[in-house]
């Protein structure tokens, strides 16, 4: 390994492994902090200078995170559950797809119905870069597969 964490020669599987681990649990904590409303934990999952592009908006991940918490926040509660995973390592870099199902409840308590839950299938497609002993997003596209109930208003 080099002074700035890179690789440089074969890799040990071993080390195979706790790269797919960190890229996985990477994607795990963004989903915990969007659901748990800690914007700080969110915005750690992403380089200065990544971009992301979702459903309502391709920006810097600032402008980006600007416009999808008031979204996110129009629900009192979402749940997002990351499902299977697909982790292409190849040296500092990873490429991640991640399938998910996002569960946004209006209703009150969560699980009621009401006419303005929104639950989502999407995949998230991100680009990692190794950071020291850890991964980070630089890249997030957000490709929406189905949904049943209307995008907020927000």
């Amino acid at each position: 390994m080099t002074e700035d964490g890179g690789v440089d020669g074969p890799v040990k599987p071993g080390r195979l492994a706790w790269d797919h681990l960190q890229a996985t649990q990477l994607i795990t904590r963004y989903a915990q902090g969007i659901d748990r409303r800690d914007w700080a934990q969110v915005r750690s999952c992403f380089s200065d200078d990544a971009v992301a592009e979702g459903s309502r908006t391709t920006a810097p991940i600032e402008e980006y995170l600007e416009v999808l918490r008031p979204g996110v926040e129009y629900y009192p509660t979402t749940m997002h559950f990351m499902g299977n995973q697909i982790v292409e390592l190849d040296g500092d870099t990873a490429q991640v797809e991640t399938y998910a199902t996002a569960y946004h409840w209006k209703g009150e308590p969560a699980g009621a119905d009401h006419p303005e839950n929104l639950v989502v299938g999407v995949r998230y497609h991100d680009t990692l870069a190794r950071r020291g002993d850890g991964w980070i997003i630089t890249r997030r596209s957000v490709s929406p597969d189905w949904r049943t109930g209307p995008y907020p208003q927000t």
